[in-house]
């Protein structure tokens, strides 16, 4: 079994590497960006330019491809538009393209399991809900899994998306973004005060990196049918308790400002992961204490890496 993962240096990349190598999976990581840390046993391509012909020689028959590149986040500056069309979709429907060319086996795509499906009124979001995302994050997921749909039915390419709830763990950047459990845990021991979009009492769904690994792992390892997949916890936590949980771990009070809510943020979002469940087995078991735990001692205070 081959497996690349494009876009692998990242936050989610890095951990996935790390427990696929550990599991004797043949791993070959791709991206513009330097690893955030060296995972032995996996192969590594630095890709230059817009890479896409990098991928010819990459790319082989029978290879699983997990596709995490991706520029943004669902606050974008909207002048930023072009630039963001261009790698989220030109270039991904271009090395989707090389991947049929090459005949790969099949195509996980990470969606979004938060910027999809919009305002909704009813939880947990199954995915029989209507899409309707209210940011061009959202809108540009959509394309990619609509594109992999077309895929999968023109060709021999069997495709899969994972609209993926929000991970945190080891690894993931604080102050970036997007990712609010390491800037309010980093905020946290680094005694700065944090920011809340609105009244704090918006639900996610958030889900601790090592779940999100296995999930992907046992996708590959039982093959899992084409379509789409929410991965999340299928709890809603709001950002007051992930203040208190961060609070209670770290020993020490996390200030915190309320500011009124942006334009393009989803009121509440939490998804039902039971189809998944259904299909391979796999469902969250890591809670929020205990992850945010694992990831403030990984961090000991300083570094905030891993």
């Amino acid at each position: 079994m081959r497996v690349v993962v494009i876009g692998s240096n990242g936050f989610i990349g890095t951990n996935l590497l790390q427990y696929l190598s550990s599991r004797q999976i043949e791993v070959i990581a791709c991206d513009e960006r330097e690893p955030i840390k060296q995972i032995m046993g996996v192969t590594y391509h630095k890709i230059m330019g817009n890479g896409i012909a990098c991928y010819k020689h990459i790319l082989k028959e029978g290879d699983y491809i997990i596709l995490l590149k991706w520029k943004g986040v669902p606050v974008s500056d909207i002048k930023e538009r072009f630039e963001l069309y261009q790698n989220n979709i030109v270039d991904t429907m271009l090395l989707m393209d090389l991947c049929v060319e090459n005949r790969v086996k099949k195509i996980f795509f990470a969606s979004s399991g938060g910027a999809v499906y919009g305002d909704k009124e009813v939880f947990p979001i199954d995915e029989q809900q209507k899409t309707q995302p209210i940011s061009e994050y959202g809108i540009q997921k959509l394309m990619i899994e609509d594109y992999l749909r077309y895929i999968s039915r023109v060709s021999q390419v069997s495709a899969v998306s994972l609209r993926i709830a929000n991970p945190y763990g080891p690894y993931q950047p604080p102050f970036g973004g997007q990712g609010i459990i390491a800037t309010f845990l980093a905020s946290c021991l680094q005694g700065k005060e944090v920011e809340i979009w609105g009244d704090g009492n918006c639900l996610r769904d958030y889900l601790y990196i090592d779940d999100l690994c296995e999930c992907i792992y046992r996708c590959i390892c039982q093959d899992i049918a084409e379509g789409v997949y929410n991965v999340g916890s299928g709890t809603g936590t709001s950002i007051l308790q992930i203040c208190e949980i961060i609070s209670e771990v770290a020993g020490r009070e996390l200030h915190k400002t309320l500011r009124s809510a942006y334009g393009a943020q989803v009121k509440n979002n939490v998804l039902d992961p039971s189809k998944i469940e259904q299909q391979i087995g796999w469902k969250c078991r890591i809670s929020m204490n205990e992850g945010v735990d694992r990831m403030c001692r990984g961090w000991n205070g300083t570094g905030f890496v891993g």
